[in-house]
């Protein structure tokens, strides 16, 4: 339970995985349950970084979408920001290749 507010950052609720489900037992991305397409995210805490340009291993680059047509539009694109997660116990090309994506809403 969160009781005060980050000394950096934000903490963002009610966001949605497509593609997996999020396993808080080891804190890290896990195959969907069967014909459940989207699952709840856990409370996430984003903080200010410096850009990386090198990926980490076990870590996938998650992109935030707006909401679920991810192209977006010309005058409202969908992407927002790339969140890394644990890829758990498969490979980050896994995820990619599911189109395993965070959503903010999805209508």
């Amino acid at each position: 339970s969160i009781t005060s507010m980050p000394k950096e950052g934000a903490y963002m609720k009610n966001m949605i995985l497509e593609g997996a489900k999020w396993d808080a037992n080891i804190g890290a991305l896990a195959d969907a349950d069967t014909m459940q397409l989207f699952a709840p995210m856990p409370i996430v805490h984003f903080k200010p970084v410096a850009k990386k340009k090198t990926t980490v291993e076990g870590f996938y680059s998650c992109p935030l979408y707006l909401y679920p047509v991810r192209t977006g539009t010309r005058e409202r694109p969908s992407f927002m920001i790339w969140v890394d997660l644990k890829a758990g116990h498969f490979s980050a090309d896994l995820w990619t290749k599911r189109g395993t994506a965070l959503l903010l809403s999805v209508a």
